[in-house]
């Protein structure tokens, strides 16, 4: 199953493979090999594959003589997971370092939308 805890333990491959997986939904072991950075071998992209889903962290269903992939989590789940532990890891664990980080990039532009959006949670975050 795929938690914060989950990305410690991944090699840069394994990382590669589960973004593309995330990123993609459902996926072939031939389309993750197309998608990587430096290809490896097939071979080699298999027993990523392999790997992951004897860890859990990948699902693998047959279909018309294929295997295809995925996680074994929502997308959205899979992505706060990660997003956790890249919190935890490079912020301290602290979400609010995090998001300062985020927002004050020079080159971001907020719709409407998105700023009401995160003043309501900001708003909500400062009643718990």
């Amino acid at each position: 199953m795929w938690d914060e805890e989950s990305d410690e333990s991944l090699s840069r491959r394994e990382r590669q493979v589960i973004g593309i997986v995330m990123k993609r939904g459902r996926v072939s072991a031939r389309e993750i090999g197309e998608e990587l950075p430096d290809p490896p071998t097939y071979s080699a992209v298999r027993s990523i594959l392999r790997l992951l889903v004897e860890r859990g962290l990948l699902v693998k269903e047959q279909e018309a003589g294929r295997d295809w992939f995925s996680l074994p989590v929502s997308a959205g789940k899979a992505k706060v997971g990660a997003l956790r532990g890249m919190v935890r890891k490079f912020f301290n664990n602290s979400a609010p370092e995090a998001a300062m980080a985020l927002l004050g990039q020079k080159n971001l532009k907020l719709t409407a939308e998105e700023a009401d959006r995160l003043m309501k949670l900001i708003g909500e975050a400062r009643k718990k």
